[in-house]
């Protein structure tokens, strides 16, 4: 049972209700769309958290405020296209912010 449905079943169980119960979503920034991964190589190496309703320019400046006062489009990593500054995203997207402006290591 526990093979073929991944676990149990709690965990999502219990991941479900507090993101819905908080009205948040997941969403992956990446910097290689193709990828899915950071400047590194790493796979999907960030989850954030946002509240439901979230736009793709929002997205930028919780990243970083750089990324936001820079932000030019999206991209979702999934379909290839091109998202504008007002698109609402989905939870479970996979993003990556083409910005004007990089974010400054630190």
């Amino acid at each position: 049972f526990m093979e073929r449905f991944g676990g149990t079943g709690v965990q999502r169980i219990i991941n479900t209700a507090v993101l819905d119960a908080l009205d948040m979503i997941v969403v992956y920034p990446v910097e290689d769309p193709v990828r899915m991964c950071d400047s590194s190589g790493n796979i999907l190496p960030d989850a954030i958290l946002a509240r439901r309703g979230v736009t793709a320019r929002e997205l930028a400046y919780m990243i970083h405020t750089e990324l936001g006062e820079g932000f030019l489009h999206a991209i979702d990593a999934k379909t290839k296209s091109r998202l504008g500054a007002d698109h609402v995203l989905s939870d479970g997207d996979i993003v990556k912010i083409v910005s004007t402006r990089k974010k400054q290591a630190r």
